[in-house]
């Protein structure tokens, strides 16, 4: 239940009776609430009325000297806003007219003065005085709304600001929740919004969001608005959710008509219910907004016609010109600047023929003159024109009489069309001519019914290579069937691939649709597939050989263990021959899979290289004698080694396991005998011979050369004798290995390897390794055996494989020393820590788990005790370990190992100085 507002009212009476019976009255009137206030004299009303503060006044005829219509005189004309009730003591009428000419809103009688009809007067005043405000203000609105549209469509702005502002000023004054203005389009004869404005327009985001209202066209064009007190459930409008959603009431449409044509519409949306006098304020300014934009839409086509007009002249690639009948230039457009480099003003008014080649000016004067005697009407030439840059430019001219209104000849217009690149593609069109003519690789070319209508020299020429005598020879079979194809399609055909007497061609076809012809090229790409090939084969044994170097690390590991267990065991059983032997071959099984590994890791290029300075020369030779009784007397053996051959860095062991291998195999591709050739050569190696090896690369090198002539290999094995484990022997006959091993061997030295083959004619075997810049070779160092040591020093061991790392702690606790375990680097640490760093030797691993392997563990370390003495050991060495071996003066012991070997490192390692240590 709502509660009525107090209403204040300012009593001016100077007699306290009164003031007991104005409060009595006003205290017998139900459901409002009322506050007195008492003014006692004239100058004390006289204030309160200034100040404005009461709803309604209560003011006496009789005050004293003053009578109540002086006191209301002089509170109005201090602007006193509130109304005023005149108390008179008896009805005079002429009191009462004087009282409302003089602005009283009332008057009462006091001696019939009644409650109800003290409330009714003061209601009835300020229902009045709240009317006339608001008329007062609906007056100023509304000239505010006419005055602002008036000057928003004056201003100097485009159209779709000036609708902007207008919708804006609606939206302000017309307090509506959507306000929208269109333009009618004649043409699609519907209805286009041209602006918005209004909280639900701001909501929408975009005019796209907001639905367009069933508008009746007819009704608009006759000028009549359309009014919806509501749109809520309303048939005709079909966007219920979207107006449900946006909580709109009214709705109204008012035309714009100019003599009776529709030029748009306002709409507007409205919250509640919209009032009478909205459409008395749009219709206001409605004619206003017509006019608005039919004047702006007659601008814009004007302004759209004129920019049209210099858009054509100005913008043309062709030059517009005239000229008098005496030949000056009077209009050129902008086009001339472009074709000729002179500026418009520097040429108007200069003879037009002082811009023609001189070879062409004897011409262009006559056809001028022909035109100016009206001999001719019109006459079209190519002429050369001069530019300012010196330079001479072709020209296709047109020219034809100007007349004026009398029909006088007053001068000559016409246009200049630049066709140099017309003549220069006429130039280049013989040029080009040459092109299939010359080229060398076949250009042939097919008419839509396939046949043969060109083929240039290179194309015989190819046929004629291959044993052929016709170009239709060395096609693809089919080829008609391609060309319709093509043809019907548009589409292309490319690389299709024939083989000749081992040669390979490929040819593509490309469809000309507008000649109806299809072009045809073809080549010779043999060299460039076999390249292809060799690079694959490259790719196919990297990868295999990532794979084998995998398998032999995990391996080293596993045969670690086992020699070094069939180690100990063996000293244990060494008395006992029934133990003993079968001890034995276990450890020779390990000895030989350790053989087995090792070739795994120099096919992948793994295995630690210890290269020196070596003269293959001599390694060979020493080599020979073994070599012989490897070959058995069936074989001839002949050597022919280059004198001064440079030197070589690499690993002689691994020297001599190439040339074994390499023996063998020539000995078992000879078994009723044969011949063995090993030479060496110095050879340069050029770019042009790169070009053909991918493996190859410019610089000096040495070439160790081994051929036979045993019973060769065929093609299709020759693919794969590197790859490890592939043999053509028999089961047991072979591993697989031996050239995969010779294939490592030779990429881990930084060379490459060539072979040929002739099947029954024998293989030659080429291998380059770079030469070295070093001097002289160096001598193998002697070396003597040491009785092993052990001792009492701290060793942390990290191991991430248990069962070696118990094999190692137990080899090592063996001979004293105290042994600290860890099976990652990450424990390495926390061991480390615990023990308070109070360690002498690190043995580690490489490659570890938790991400720290054996030389970050290594580096961190030292930086705790910068003396520390490190062992690494790993199934394989890749190029980092080797680096920061020599680089920190670290020792490598490679896997597998026999339990000698790593005492004695370990004792060499906590002994000998840093720089004497040696890896093992």
């Amino acid at each position: 239940m709502s509660v009525a507002q107090t209403i204040k009212i300012l009593l001016i009476e100077d007699d306290e009776d009164d003031y007991v019976i104005a409060s009595g009255l006003l205290a017998e009137i139900r459901g409002q609430t009322y506050t007195l206030d008492w003014a006692k004299s004239y100058d004390q009303g006289l204030d309160l009325l200034q100040q404005n503060l009461h709803d309604v006044c209560l003011l006496d005829y009789r005050l004293g000297a003053h009578t109540g219509l002086e006191l209301l005189a002089e509170a109005l004309r201090h602007d006193c806003q509130m109304p005023i009730i005149l108390l008179t003591g008896m009805g005079q009428t002429e009191i009462d007219v004087a009282a409302m000419k003089a602005g009283a809103a009332d008057y009462l009688v006091k001696a019939r003065l009644e409650p109800r009809q003290l409330e009714r007067a003061i209601r009835y005043a300020i229902e009045r005085k709240r009317a006339a405000a608001q008329a007062a203000f609906e007056q100023a609105r509304l000239a505010a709304f006419g005055s602002e549209v008036g000057l928003r469509l004056a201003q100097r702005a485009t159209l779709a600001d000036i609708l902007k502002d207008c919708a804006r000023s609606m939206e302000r004054y017309l307090n509506c929740a959507l306000a929208q203005i269109w333009i009618y389009d004649p043409g699609k004869q519907v209805l286009e919004p041209h602006a918005g404005a209004g909280p639900v327009f701001d909501a929408a985001g975009t005019p796209a969001g907001i639905p367009v209202p069933p508008f009746n066209l007819q009704e608009l064009g006759r000028g009549q608005a359309v009014f919806w007190p509501t749109v809520i459930n309303r048939p005709e409008f079909p966007h219920q959710a979207w107006a449900a959603r946006e909580e709109l009431g009214s709705f109204v449409a008012y035309p714009l008509v100019l003599e009776e044509t529709l030029v748009g519409c306002v709409s507007l949306f409205f919250y509640g219910t919209m009032t009478e006098t909205v459409l008395q304020e749009v219709g206001s300014v409605a004619n206003g907004i017509a006019l608005c934009i039919q004047r702006k839409q007659a601008e814009a086509a004007l302004s759209a016609s004129e920019h049209r007009y210099r858009a054509v002249v100005e913008n043309i690639k062709e030059v517009i010109f005239q000229v008098d009948e005496f030949g000056h230039w009077v209009f050129l457009n902008p086009a001339w600047h472009t074709i000729a480099g002179f500026s418009l003003k520097e040429t108007l008014g200069t003879l037009f023929l002082d811009y023609i080649h001189h070879d062409d000016r004897d011409n262009c004067r006559y056809i001028f003159l022909q035109l100016v005697n009206q001999k001719i009407d019109f006459c079209r030439f190519e002429a050369r024109l001069l530019t300012q840059g010196g330079k001479v430019r072709w020209a296709e001219v047109y020219m034809q009489l100007m007349f004026d209104a009398n029909g006088t000849v007053e001068g000559i217009s016409g246009s200049l069309n630049d066709i140099t690149e017309r003549k220069e593609a006429e130039a280049e069109v013989q040029k080009l001519a040459a092109f299939p003519r010359l080229n060398p690789n076949a250009v042939l070319e097919f008419d839509a019914d396939g046949r043969l209508t060109y083929a240039n020299e290179a194309t015989l020429r190819l046929a004629n290579s291959l044993g052929k005598s016709e170009a239709l020879e060395i096609l693809p079979s089919g080829v008609q069937n391609i060309i319709k194809e093509c043809l019907a399609q548009g589409a292309k055909r490319l690389r299709e691939e024939i083989c000749f007497n081992g040669r390979t061609l490929t040819w593509s076809f490309f469809p000309v649709a507008a000649s109806r012809v299809v072009h045809c090229y073809g080549s010779d790409i043999t060299e460039i597939l076999n390249l292809e090939a060799q690079f694959r084969h490259a790719q196919k044994m990297e990868s295999v050989g990532q794979l084998a170097a995998g398998i032999a690390h995990d391996f080293n590991n596993i045969l670690t263990v086992i020699q070094g267990y069939s180690e100990c065991l063996g000293l244990v059983v060494e008395d006992n021959p029934d133990f003993a032997t079968p001890v034995k071959q276990i450890g020779e099984a390990a000895r030989r899979a350790t053989a087995l590994t090792r070739q795994l890791l120099m096919f992948s290029r793994k295995q630690m290289v210890q290269p020196r300075v070596l003269d293959l020369n001599c390694v060979l030779q020493n080599l020979a004698k073994m070599q012989a009784r490897l070959m058995g007397e069936d074989v001839a053996q002949e050597s022919d080694y280059a004198p001064d051959l440079p030197k070589i860095e690499a690993d002689a062991g691994m020297i001599e396991q190439i040339v074994m291998n390499l023996a063998v195999n020539a000995r078992d591709a000879m078994p009723k005998g044969g011949q063995l050739l090993v030479t060496t050569r110095a050879v340069e190696i050029d770019a042009e011979y790169v070009r053909n090896h991918p493996e190859a690369r410019p610089g000096q090198f040495v070439c160790l050369s081994v051929r036979d002539t045993g019973c060769g290999i065929d093609p299709k094995t020759l693919g794969r004798i590197f790859e490890p484990f592939f043999s053509t022997k028999e089961v047991g006959q072979g591993t697989g290995l031996g050239l995969a091993t010779v294939y490592g061997i030779v990429k881990q030295h930084q060379g490459w390897i060539e072979v040929t083959s002739t099947v029954g004619a024998g293989t030659t075997f080429k291998i380059y390794f770079p030469a070295s810049k070093a001097g002289a070779a160096d001598a193998e160092p002697n070396q003597s055996p040491q009785e092993l040591r052990g001792g009492t020093e701290t060793i942390l061991l990290v191991e991430d494989e248990p069962a070696l790392r118990e094999m190692v702690r137990t080899i090592l606790a063996h001979h004293h020393y105290n042994i600290l375990e860890a099976g990652s680097g990450v424990q390495a640490l926390r061991v480390w820590d615990e023990y308070d760093g109070k360690i002498d030797l690190l043995l580690t691993d490489m490659v570890m788990p938790e991400g720290m392997n054996g030389h970050e563990l290594a580096e961190q370390l030292r930086q705790r005790k910068p003396g520390l003495r490190v062992i690494y050991t790993s199934g394989y060495s890749p190029d980092m370990i080797r680096k920061n071996i020599a680089a920190n003066d670290t020792v490598f012991l490679a896997k597998p190992y026999y339990p000698p070997q790593l005492v004695q490192l370990v004792r060499d390692c906590l002994d000998k100085p840093m720089g004497e240590l040696k890896s093992a």
